[in-house]
């Protein structure tokens, strides 16, 4: 039995050394013995060799029985079995690690939720209806002058309240609008690694051009390409000039990144009031009215129709870039 009990040894011990949780081997020559072992042919070799020492431990008799073939003792089959067991339970251990079972990482809860798709609600904007689906990763931009009233902000207001009242009369609903602003583009839809270059380009372009004063006059009446939205606007009397050297450059960029230029018509305007689909017709018939209290407005508070231009924003979703002119001579 010693010789077979080597012979079951020596095999656990292959196994054990050729497995790949082994990480005994630290020097140069460890590692180039580890090499050499573990060639095919080696591995055949010592295979082979294992298995007819397996076969001696069944076969052969011990050193302590008869010459003539006998049974093995009771005690004989316990260490054999005991040692086939532990041949067997390594060999699983063994494979275990040589073909790991493939484990997925859980992805975060954040990306297992159902992407809904979203549904705007008009009345929540004042009943103002989308001109362009939403969509994840576009952001609605847009290049102008903004207008501050400044110390006129309160007149502006009385103003306006006479401008809703008259066209409530005709039972046309007219809505002030929250900021004053002259459009240099059309509403552009960006993907976000656009925006950084975009700006950029903006800047580097626009920024060549002088501060400029303009100046507004008379009223007019714009529709939005969809016919969703009716503006009533302060037209561009002084400052044309500029404002077409201004988006001439950035057509120019925007053509780079195939964008959509600004209107050809070259209508400069501050939209001051707008309303829900297209109402120009019944606008139109209100106009001379609407001239009236506009002239009289102006008459009284004659600095208000000049503006300093020394800036442009370039809105992105919610953020504002700005983009300064160069300073005048």
């Amino acid at each position: 039995m010693a010789t077979g009990g080597r012979g079951a040894l020596s095999l656990l011990e292959y196994y054990g050394s050729d497995s790949d949780g082994d990480s005994g081997y630290t020097s140069e020559d460890e590692k180039k013995r580890k090499h050499e072992f573990s060639s095919p042919h080696e591995r055949k070799r010592k295979r082979r060799r294992a298995e007819d020492e397996e076969e001696m431990l069944v076969d052969t008799p011990s050193s302590s029985c008869h010459a003539h073939h006998t049974r093995p003792t009771a005690s004989s089959e316990s260490v054999m079995g005991e040692g086939r067991q532990r041949l067997s339970d390594h060999t699983m251990d063994t494979t275990s690690n040589q073909l790991p079972r493939s484990r997925s990482i859980p992805l975060p809860g954040e990306l297992l939720l159902t992407r809904e798709d979203h549904v705007d609600d008009p009345r929540q904007h004042q009943g103002r209806i989308r001109s362009f689906p939403h969509e994840r990763g576009n952001w609605a931009s847009l290049l102008y002058v903004p207008l501050h009233l400044g110390v006129y902000g309160a007149s502006f207001a009385s103003f306006m309240a006479s401008l809703v009242a008259t066209c409530q009369e005709q039972n046309v609903v007219l809505t002030p609008s929250s900021d004053l602003h002259i459009s240099l583009t059309r509403t552009l839809i960006l993907h976000l690694h656009w925006i950084y270059p975009l700006t950029e380009d903006l800047r580097a372009r626009v920024s060549q051009i002088s501060k400029f004063s303009l100046w507004l006059h008379g009223l007019n009446i714009y529709v939005n390409d969809e016919g969703t939205r009716t503006f009533l606007g302060l037209r561009v009397c002084q400052g044309r000039s500029e404002l077409e050297d201004i988006i001439s450059e950035v057509d120019k960029c925007l053509a780079e990144y195939r964008l959509p230029p600004f209107y050809k018509d070259g209508s400069y305007h501050a939209s001051i009031a707008w309303s829900t689909g297209d109402v120009s017709e019944d606008l139109r018939r209100l106009l001379p009215q609407l001239e009236n209290i506009c002239s009289q407005y102006f008459s009284v508070e004659t600095d208000i129709r000049t503006f300093d231009v020394d800036y442009l924003h370039f809105k992105t979703g919610n953020r504002i870039h700005t983009i300064h002119l160069k300073p005048g001579n």
